[in-house]
């Protein structure tokens, strides 16, 4: 598992849209496991600092009893709608959350001044780093998806699909 600094220097063509995306929208949509197994997907703020990505979360939220139980997740940047076709990001991983007070209150306050909200409102609230297990950038060029994807296995690799009926191939 690698934290997104070490994921941007293994991949930085595949980590710098991601980036983009993050910092412009400031939120995602975290995908989780429910306790029957089912999935759940959230809208959560976004935080990259000292090299981690950040999620924070109410502490007695259904996302944090999900992440509680299973911290397996997927964490996909902000489209705007059905014609933004300029790329979408997924992060696979898990959560792991951030014991440390000390840095914990570094990274809200960080946060907070990049979100304009009042850090005391929800200080003690649990902070979780993202730890990448995989990782993909899908856009559209013209008429061809390109996807540019990392896991431990693979590596950097990219693939495009020009006919939507046929499999994607290795560039």
């Amino acid at each position: 598992m690698l934290t997104f600094a070490e994921l941007a220097d293994r991949a930085p063509t595949l980590t710098a849209p991601i980036t983009e995306r993050f910092v412009a929208a400031r939120l995602g949509l975290l995908g989780t496991i429910r306790a029957d197994g089912s999935p759940r997907v959230s809208p959560i703020e976004v935080g990259l600092f000292e090299g981690g990505l950040f999620v924070g979360m109410m502490p007695h939220s259904h996302k944090r009893r999900d992440v509680a139980r299973d911290p397996r997740v997927c964490l996909l940047t902000p489209v705007a709608d059905h014609t933004d076709v300029g790329g979408e990001g997924k992060l696979f991983g898990v959560l792991e959350q951030v014991t440390d007070a000390a840095r914990a209150e570094r990274i809200l306050r960080h946060h907070a001044a990049d979100g304009d909200f009042d850090p005391e409102t929800i200080v003690g609230s649990p902070m979780f780093e993202l730890l990448i297990t995989a990782a993909a950038w899908q856009r559209v060029d013209g008429e061809v998806w390109t996807t540019t994807s990392w896991n431990p296995t693979d590596g950097l690799r990219e693939r495009r699909l020009a006919d939507p009926m046929a499999e994607m191939t290795d560039v």
